[in-house]
């Protein structure tokens, strides 16, 4: 991971940035996923879990304007040769392959998921445990649904074609580790550069 590359997105009249970086993802996603890369990890320079109230609303959390991509050179060269962005380029400025500064913070980039369906939850148990309903909820109340707070991705996925929403947890990490990426460029164990 001493190399990287910022995909910048560019303001936009028709599409706003969620948007773009949805589309931007879910294309970054497929190029990793066809490549079977473990050695590639992203994150967002500009993220924030709680951006500073306007006129008195509190926007939602963001991942900012910029996507980081994480690897060797060797990683990312062969990344992009694939020509993965093809149809983007009116919509992002891609930087070049740069090594990462010296003396970098870290951070770790993974997936959250909430339990946001007691109901299917409850099913689950259900036929695992062969137990009836009532024990279920007794078991799984509706108030156990859990919100999370953080900025998320509305991606397809490569394997299943279905559209769901990726919950993006970044946070800084003790120090700088190796470890694989799946397809979403994420990782549970690995840390990153940032700055």
């Amino acid at each position: 991971m001493d190399h990287y590359l910022d995909i910048r997105l560019l303001p936009d009249a028709d599409f706003g940035p969620p948007v773009l970086m949805n589309a931007l993802y879910t294309k970054l996603h497929r190029a990793l996923a066809a490549q079977q890369r473990q050695d590639i990890g992203v994150s967002f320079p500009g993220y924030q879990l709680a951006p500073q109230e306007r006129n008195g609303k509190r926007p939602p959390p963001t991942l900012g304007l910029t996507l980081r991509l994480h690897g060797s050179a060797a990683a990312l060269d062969g990344l992009m040769a694939r020509r993965w962005l093809s149809g983007f380029a009116d919509h992002a400025i891609v930087g070049d392959i740069r090594p990462a500064p010296a003396g970098a913070n870290a951070v770790n980039v993974r997936r959250r998921q909430a339990k946001s369906s007691p109901a299917r939850e409850r099913d689950r148990l259900m036929r695992r445990q062969g137990i009836n309903a009532e024990e279920a909820r007794r078991r799984i109340p509706d108030e156990a649904a859990q919100r999370l707070n953080l900025p998320y991705l509305t991606v397809d996925s490569a394997s299943t074609g279905q559209s769901f929403r990726l919950f993006v947890e970044q946070q800084a990490a003790p120090g700088i580790s190796a470890g694989s990426f799946n397809a979403y460029g994420l990782s549970a164990a690995a840390s990153l550069p940032a700055w």
